[in-house]
């Protein structure tokens, strides 16, 4: 409980998420949209993904991310415990299907969750 208040707290101050819109159960969750969407906005478009001791790099991918104009970003074997993969990625993919359709989901790594 104490961790989850010192995270509440970080997350209030640092990224200016108002108390009414937290809910403590889904402080990843809001955190992770909020997040995504203030990435899109910026210009600054990735897909997250988990990693393991060595980032993972798949032959091609430097087409899809020249083509879409996004990163892949893995975190390797360090995962934040404030950030929902997922619904970082569901995000971005809603933005891509907007923006070009649904047509990249065909050329996108397999191994982006969420999507």
């Amino acid at each position: 409980m104490k961790s989850i208040l010192i995270l509440l707290i970080a997350l209030l101050a640092f990224n200016k998420i108002r108390a009414s819109e937290v809910n403590y159960a889904d402080t990843a969750k809001v955190y992770s949209r909020k997040l995504a969407t203030a990435d899109i906005k910026a210009g600054n478009l990735k897909f997250l993904l988990r990693g393991g001791i060595v980032s993972t790099y798949r032959k091609g991918q430097e087409v899809f991310e020249k083509k879409y104009r996004l990163k892949y970003s893995d975190f390797g074997c360090v995962m934040p415990s404030n950030i929902s993969i997922d619904d970082y990625n569901r995000i971005v993919a809603g933005y891509l299907d907007k923006k070009f359709g649904l047509s990249w989901r065909n050329e996108v790594r397999k191994d982006v969750a969420g999507i």
